[in-house]
C-alpha cells in the first residue's frame, strides 16, 4: 500500500511533487522517488528511505518541470528499496514514467509467460513493461491508442493497481483497477498563472498543495491529463468496485477522505460499534487509553459511547514511523519498544480499557499488554477496531503468510491468553461495514472472510508466502552486516 502523486500545468512541479509525498509519508516509508518532465527533458531521483532522505534542498533545486509523478514505498513483494523504488521509466514506444500503488497477484506467471527481462522485482515494473508492450502494438500511437493499450493492459492484469503514467508528448495518464481496491483521487487548481492538475492515492494531497477535488478516479476507469491542461476519460473496463476496507481502518490519515466517506468519521463511528459490542460483557472500566495515533478516534468514541474517561496512557515518540508497514518483525518490536512510553499516573490500578485499530500477527499487541500491566494497571482489557484478520491479502498489505496471522489458527480466547489481556472485544464484519457506512458488496474483507475479490490460485498463495519468507530471511541476513 503505497503512496502516489501526480501533478501537470505549473513550474513548481518539483516542490509540489516534494510536498505531496511528505503529506503520504505515513503510506510507505522504505523509499522514495520523483519522474519530471518539461519540454521532452526528463528526470528521474529515487532510493532508500523516507522523502528527507531522497531529497535535499540541493537536489530540489535541480529539479525543473512542468509535470511530474512521485512515490513513497511501503514493500510487498520486493526486499531491496534502492532497487526496487519507484518511479520506473522506460523510452519504447514513448519515453514513460510511471509510479503505482497496490499489487500484482499473478506478476510470476505474466513475467514467465511475457519472457520480460525485468531488472527488479517490483511489479510497476511489470506494469509498465506490459503497458508499452500493448502501445507499440499500435499502427499509431493517438489518444485512442492509449486507451486501447490500457484496456489489454488491464485484462492481463490481476490484482490492485492505482497507476499514474507521465507519456511523452500527451501528459498524465491515470487508471485504477476494475475493482478500485487502491484509491486514487484527482483535482484542479486554478490561479492568476492558470491551471494545474493533481492526482494522489489521498485527498489530503489537493488539499495541502491548493487544489479543488473533482473526484475519485473511478475503478476501471483510465483518464488521459493533456498537456494542454484539458481532460478525456473513458470506462475502459466495468466498474467492479471493492475498496480496501484497511484504508479506514488504518491506512488511510484520519483527515483523508477515501470515496467520499470521511475516514475521521468512518473511525468515530468504528468506535461506537466497538463500544456497542463492548457492552454485551460485564467487566468494569475506569479508563479508555488509545495505542497512537490510530486508535485515539475510536477510543474517543467509546469512552463518550461508555461513559468513561478518556486519556493519553501512552505517549508517542513522533520520530518513530507507523510499526506495521516497518519491513520485519524485529524492526518492528524494536520500534514498539521505542516508539511508545507509559505514563504511569494514568494506569497504575486502573482497570484500562486499551484500543488499537487492528491485530495483525500480536507480537505488538502482547507487547502493548505487558507494558501497561507493567506500569501498574489492575486490569487490561484490550479492544480491536477491526475484526478478527484471519487470512492473507494479496492486494498490497503486508500479510501474505497465513501463519503470520494471528487469528488465522486461534480462537478468540486463544489470542487472549496469547497477548495477556484480561479481556479480548474485536469488532463484527457487521460492525465494520457499518460504521465505514458502505454497503458489504462494496468492500474488500478478504482478510477477514477469504472472499477475493479476484482469483487467487493455490499456487499463487504459496509463491506469494515463499517470496516474503525468503525476503524476510534476506533482510535479517543483511542487517547482520
Amino acid at each position: 500500500m503505497c503512496g502516489i502523486v501526480g501533478i501537470l500545468g505549473t513550474d513548481k512541479a518539483p516542490l509540489e511533487l516534494y510536498n505531496g509525498l511528505f503529506a503520504i509519508q505515513h503510506r510507505g516509508q522504505n523509499g522514495a522517488g520523483i519522474y519530471i518532465a518539461e519540454d521532452g527533458n526528463t528526470r528521474i531521483i529515487k532510493g532508500p528511505g523516507l522523502v528527507g532522505d531522497v531529497f535535499d534542498k540541493n537536489t530540489l533545486s535541480n529539479l525543473r518541470g512542468n509535470m511530474g509523478i512521485g512515490h513513497v514505498r511501503y514493500p510487498t513483494i520486493g526486499s531491496e528499496p534502492g532497487r526496487d523504488a519507484q518511479p520506473f521509466q522506460t523510452v519504447y514506444p514513448l519515453k514513460i514514467g510511471m509510479a503505482h500503488n497496490g499489487n500484482i497477484v499473478n506478476y510470476k506467471q505474466i513475467e514467465e509467460e511475457g519472457g520480460f527481462n525485468l531488472m527488479s522485482q517490483c511489479d510497476l515494473e511489470l506494469i509498465l513493461a506490459v503497458f508499452s508492450r500493448e502501445l507499440a502494438k499500435e499502427d499509431k500511437i493517438n489518444e485512442k491508442a492509449l486507451f486501447r493499450a490500457v484496456g489489454r493492459t488491464m485484462d492481463r492484469l490481476n490484482g490492485s493497481y492505482s497507476v499514474i503514467a507521465l507519456i511523452q508528448g500527451f501528459g498524465l495518464l491515470v487508471f485504477r483497477d476494475p475493482h478500485g481496491i487502491r484509491p486514487m483521487i484527482f483535482g484542479k487548481k486554478v490561479t492568476l498563472e492558470g491551471s494545474s492538475y493533481a492526482v494522489a492515492s489521498e485527498n489530503i494531497v489537493l488539499d495541502i498543495l491548493g487544489y479543488d477535488i473533482v473526484r475519485d478516479v473511478k475503478a476501471g476507469e483510465a483518464i488521459l491529463i493533456r498537456e494542454t491542461k484539458t481532460i478525456e476519460t473513458r470506462q475502459v473496463r466495468p466498474n467492479m468496485s471493492r475498496h480496501c476496507m484497511f484504508e479506514w481502518v488504518y491506512f488511510a490519515r484520519s483527515d483523508s477522505t477515501i470515496e467520499r466517506t470521511n475516514v475521521y468519521e468512518a473511525r468515530l463511528r468504528l468506535g461506537k460499534e466497538l463500544a456497542n459490542k463492548w457492552k454485551e460483557n460485564d467487566h468494569d472500566l475506569d479508563v479508555v487509553i488509545p495505542v497512537p495515533d490510530t486508535a485515539r478516534t475510536y477510543a474517543l468514541a467509546i469512552a463518550e459511547e461508555l461513559g468513561v474517561p478518556y486519556r493519553e496512557g501512552l505517549l508517542r515518540n513522533r520520530y518513530v514511523g507507523r510499526t506495521f508497514i516497518m519491513p520485519d518483525q524485529l524492526s518492528r518490536e524494536t520500534g514498539v519498544r521505542t516508539k511508545l512510553n507509559p505514563i504511569i499516573e494514568e494506569l497504575k490500578g486502573k482497570k484500562v480499557a486499551l484500543v488499537d485499530d487492528s491485530i495483525v500477527r500480536g507480537t505488538t499487541s502482547k507487547k502493548l499488554v505487558q507494558l501497561v500491566k507493567k506500569s501498574g494497571a489492575e486490569e487490561v482489557h484490550f479492544l480491536v477496531g477491526c475484526p478478527p484478520i484471519k487470512a492473507p491479502c494479496y492486494y498490497g498489505v503486508d500479510m501474505p503468510t497465513k501463519h503470520e496471522l494471528k487469528a488465522a489458527n486461534k480462537k478468540v480466547e486463544e489470542i487472549r491468553e496469547d497477548i495477556g489481556c484480561d479481556s479480548l472485544t474485536y469488532q463484527t464484519i457487521d460492525g465494520l461495514v457499518k460504521g465505514i457506512g458502505r454497503e458489504k458488496n462494496e468492500l474488500c474483507l478478504a482478510c477477514l472472510n477469504e472472499d477475493y475479490p479476484t482469483q487467487v490460485r493455490e499456487d499463487i498463495r504459496e509463491y506469494f508466502s515463499e517470496q516474503r519468507e525468503k525476503e524476510r530471511k534476506e533482510f535479517k541476513v543483511s542487517e547482520q552486516f
